[in-house]
């Protein structure tokens, strides 16, 4: 009988606390609600999510591996703060990568996945607009935008590799757009996401790496200006 069932069903995924809490905080950073250089300690985190250490350790050294946090010598734990070096190469990988998943999304996209796109570029356009910026709901509308993007490649590994890559600058977004100098007015990202969905309803390819390329590029540029980046 058992042999019987192991055809007919499906093995379920087991998800343990462990991951839980590892999936959780890692949105929590790509939130950017955590800023750089930020401490946090694993009692703490457990404090925060009403559990045993345990678990949480095994969560924070996979994060720690991912780049997304760092071990200090106290074994104590800290946003990473990237040093221009670092940033510049970071930004360097993510045109390559989300100018591919670009190019290749707008091979196949659909005109529902254009509209939800649109659709997200819309929000982005309204909460930018407001006159006080709630960041982290911006930075949420601006990350549904580039991911809905990239998921519609249909290469789960690519997505995969640019969340990581996100993982290591995301606490970055938020330091920017929360700055007073920096008019919301005058943000280039609304005139690149307009060129992105014009693209992606001429099925531009080269037009949609483009619009991507450059939005990458102009917030990292303004990410420079702030001061923001480690110095060594």
């Amino acid at each position: 009988m058992d042999s019987i069932l192991q055809g007919l069903l499906q093995k379920q995924e087991r998800i343990t606390v462990a991951d839980q809490i590892y999936s959780e905080t890692r949105q929590l950073l790509m939130s950017g609600a955590v800023p750089p250089g930020e401490k946090v300690t694993l009692r703490g985190l457990a404090a925060v999510l009403n559990t045993s250490p345990m678990p949480v350790r095994e969560a924070v050294n996979k994060l720690v591996a991912e780049g997304a946090l760092e071990m200090l010598p106290n074994r104590g734990l800290r946003v990473p703060k990237p040093d221009l070096a670092k940033f510049r190469e970071i930004v360097r990988i993510r045109c390559c990568l989300e100018g591919f998943a670009a190019a290749e999304a707008v091979r196949v996209i659909d005109d529902a996945t254009v509209a939800r796109i649109q659709a997200h570029a819309r929000e982005f356009d309204r909460l930018g607009h407001l006159p006080r910026i709630d960041a982290l709901k911006t930075i949420e509308a601006n990350r549904n935008l580039h991911f809905a993007l990239y998921e519609a490649a249909g290469m789960p590994l690519l997505v995969t590799m640019i969340e990581n890559i996100w993982l290591q600058i995301a606490p970055l977004f938020s330091l920017s757009m929360g700055r007073k100098e920096r008019k919301s007015e005058s943000w280039e990202s609304f005139a690149h996401h307009d060129r992105l969905v014009d693209a992606l309803r001429r099925r531009d390819a080269e037009g949609a790496r483009q619009a991507v390329v450059q939005d990458i590029s102009d917030a990292a540029e303004y990410i420079e200006k702030t001061g923001n980046l480690a110095n060594i």
